[in-house]
């Protein structure tokens, strides 16, 4: 068994905090697990990535190019930057909230449309999409969207039961667990009337 999670985003976002708390949670299921991040100037809104994968034969912390079995990107540009990680018939969880690149704030590219990058996504797999930020903005604190996704994520088929993220939540994020769980259950219910 094999299971391989991409999550992106850029500096800020809490992309490493969701890769973590995937991460112990798969841990507290037994999964042998490795993490990976590569990051630029995150501080500065530079990419983030991070690499989580469960499984007896995994030894990288990497995941190989067209590996990933679902791709969690919590800015769009940083979906398509990343889509070759993902599988042909993988699945691709979107933040549709835009931040733009400074090349864009220059004003020396336009962002594209976000059509075209739901697109060029769906030809790998199933993408679902909604706004998690304005959901966490919802809840009193935009902080906790990656915590959102992590709750959309929990409705998909991964070897996670959805217990032991809300365990993990509780044990990682112990001062502001109420928030986080709270995001948690609105990702999930986002989902749903998506799926």
């Amino acid at each position: 068994m094999e299971f391989n999670i991409l999550i992106c985003g850029v500096g800020g976002q809490g992309t490493i905090l969701a890769s973590y708390v995937l991460g112990n949670a798969a841990l507290k299921e037994g999964h042998k697990v490795r993490l990976g991040e590569i990051h630029g100037m995150a501080q500065r809104g530079g990419s983030v990535v991070s690499h989580v994968r469960m499984g007896d034969e995994v030894y990288g912390p990497v995941i190989p190019q067209g590996k990933a079995d679902i791709l969690i990107a919590f800015e769009p540009l940083e979906a398509l930057r990343n889509i070759s990680y993902l599988r042909k018939g993988g699945k691709t969880i979107l933040n549709t909230e835009k931040i733009n690149p400074i090349s864009v704030s220059l004003g020396e590219c336009e962002y594209p449309p976000i059509d075209e990058i739901l697109f060029i996504l769906s030809e790998k797999g199933k993408v679902y999409h909604f706004n998690a930020t304005e959901i966490a903005k919802g809840l009193g604190n935009q902080v906790v969207m990656n915590m959102v996704l992590i709750g959309a994520l929990s409705l998909l088929e991964i070897p996670i039961k959805n217990e032991t993220l809300l365990e993990t939540i509780k044990d990682t994020l112990s001062k502001k667990a109420d928030i986080n769980l709270k995001a948690f259950e609105a990702g999930r219910k986002k989902i749903e009337s998506l799926l």
